[in-house]
């Protein structure tokens, strides 16, 4: 579906519109005649994800620090609960 930038004439309210055709809508806030925008194209979508994600940080090797009494899986080297610790 086409979507277009306009211009009204009269206030210069910037507005998009979904219009069909060469017609031009009327202004929403003062319902002046309206001038259609040059604008930039969007990208196509090509795949799943067409962007290209940013830097990953590497995991950490360590686990994150445990709250008092350890942790109760024992993944952090103490056991504060039925996990055991790590040996």
């Amino acid at each position: 579906m086409p979507m277009f930038d306009f211009t009204c004439t009269g206030c210069g309210n910037v507005f998009e519109d979904l219009v069909f055709g060469d017609e031009a809508p009327v202004c929403p806030k003062c319902g002046a005649a309206t001038q259609r925008q040059m604008s930039v194209p969007s990208p196509l979508k090509t795949g799943a994800f067409p962007f290209k994600p940013g830097p990953v940080r590497p995991m950490s090797k360590t686990p994150p620090p445990c709250a008092a009494g350890g942790c109760p899986s024992g993944g952090c080297g103490t056991s504060g609960g039925t996990g055991g610790g790590l040996s």
